[in-house]
């Protein structure tokens, strides 16, 4: 045989063995690797050995922890972080949580809440709402920083939402300024909204569009004049509000 053919035919075979061992390593490397992984997974290193909240404190920090159902030794590859946070925001003071793992054994809570904007008069008191009309607290006599609004949801528990045709109303009541909460005795209306002064007055609100605009025509106005002389307040053109004090003042209600 040609020692030319010879030595060819000596360096595929040297090749192919090559190939072999390398493709005999990485699938040992790979073996290694997820045993090691499975083990290291099950190690008590790597188990939960303290829960942190963060964002909120007290009776409602307590909830989260209990809410979160998070157990210390657990591993923390077992750790299901998007069930947490659906169980922790079932909470109606909580609107959202966000969960992270350290392998250092710490899981962390990051709790952002909701604020109350407006409350709800039903025949067991009041329903005190958040901006987007979720029901997070029922009390016996209206919060002072609180507007009432003067529509119907019935009797809704904690966590529920009020129904959609009142959310502009909630949304005006979260957007007034505090300057002009005192002046506001309540909110109605739904199409046409009107925010009713303590002094017999009102504020013609019409629909919610523009709601800031109208908000600071109105606190404006309010700020300039007595508000007992007051008959209404039209600041359905935000750029163009018009004070009327007369009875005789045009009030148009569209």
């Amino acid at each position: 045989m040609d020692p030319r053919i010879q030595s060819r035919r000596i360096d595929v075979m040297r090749a192919k063995g090559r190939r072999r061992l390398r493709v005999l390593l990485l699938g040992v490397t790979i073996i290694s690797l997820a045993v090691g992984g499975y083990f290291l997974s099950k190690s008590s290193l790597f188990d939960v050995d303290e829960i942190v909240v963060e964002g909120v404190a007290g009776e409602l920090a307590a909830e989260v922890l209990q809410q979160s159902k998070v157990e210390k030794g657990k591993p923390l590859l077992e750790v299901d972080s998007s069930g947490i946070s659906n169980r922790i925001e079932e909470i109606p003071w909580v609107k959202e949580a966000r969960i992270s793992r350290s392998w250092g054994g710490t899981i962390t809570i990051r709790v952002s809440t909701r604020d109350p904007v407006a409350a709800f008069k039903n025949s067991e008191g009041w329903l005190i709402v958040d901006i987007e009309g979720r029901v997070l607290q029922k009390e016996k006599t209206l919060p002072y920083f609180l507007v009432p609004i003067e529509e119907e949801i019935g009797s809704l528990t904690l966590g529920e939402w009020a129904p959609e045709q009142v959310i502009p109303l909630i949304k005006v009541a979260g957007t007034i300024s505090s300057e002009l909460t005192g002046d506001i005795s309540s909110i109605k209306g739904k199409d046409q909204i009107e925010l009713l002064l303590f002094g017999g007055g009102k504020i013609l609100f019409g629909d919610s569009t523009d709601i800031e605009g109208k908000v600071v025509a109105a606190a404006t106005i309010l700020s300039q004049v007595d508000q007992s002389s007051v008959l209404h307040i039209d600041v359905r053109a935000p750029l163009t509000p018009v004070l009327c004090r007369a009875p005789s003042c045009s009030y148009p209600s569209t």
